[in-house]
């Protein structure tokens, strides 16, 4: 049943990004009014920062920033008050980008093949997030904060090394929330 509530919540995560709005690249938007524009994608386009230009967007729901080079995300984003989808995956992200705290409305956040450590305490404030992807990640640390995500239902730790204790604790802490693992190692955590 899991398996099946998974690959449904996968393909309403990619068919959300892709059919719920149009999305538009970045040279498609140079011109369009900002008001208009609700998805914007950058996936593959070798940005090491996005442009400052960016910031007219303000009612963006979907951004995919998916496999480039950056390292941090602008202030700015943490303005995006619509945003529903965040795709940060394939980045150079060592930390957790803070600016997504502040994005109370946020769904889905999909960050994993980063080289983030930890995530902050203030996730929380993430108060509508319903999937975190962190897979392939040197995760070390999880806030407890975390628990506080009422509508967290999955969160994807698939490449990540943790022993079974850990990953009894948080399944024991998160009931209603679907944890992915890998096989438990022989580990400290």
């Amino acid at each position: 049943m899991k398996k099946i509530f998974a690959l449904i919540l996968t393909l309403w995560s990619s068919l959300t990004f892709s059919q719920e709005v149009k999305t538009y690249t970045w040279e498609e938007v140079q011109a369009a009014s900002p008001d208009t524009v609700f998805a914007i994608s950058f996936e593959k386009s070798k940005l090491t920062e996005l442009p400052a230009e960016l910031a007219r967007f303000k009612y963006l729901t979907h951004l995919n920033l998916s496999r480039n080079r950056l390292s941090e995300l602008p202030d700015y984003i943490a303005s995006f008050d619509s945003l529903r989808v965040l795709d940060l995956t394939r980045n150079r992200l060592s930390q957790f980008p803070i600016e997504i705290c502040q994005l109370s409305h946020l769904n889905d956040l999909l960050i994993g093949g980063n080289d983030i450590a930890s995530i902050p305490d203030c996730i929380e404030y993430a108060a509508e997030l319903q999937f975190l992807d962190l897979y392939d990640n040197p995760i070390t640390y999880l806030p407890l904060s975390m628990m506080r995500l009422k509508h967290l239902q999955k969160i994807d730790f698939s490449g990540i090394r943790f022993n079974k204790e850990f990953q009894q604790q948080w399944t024991t802490q998160l009931p209603n929330t679907e944890l992915v693992f890998d096989a438990p190692c022989d580990c400290m955590n």
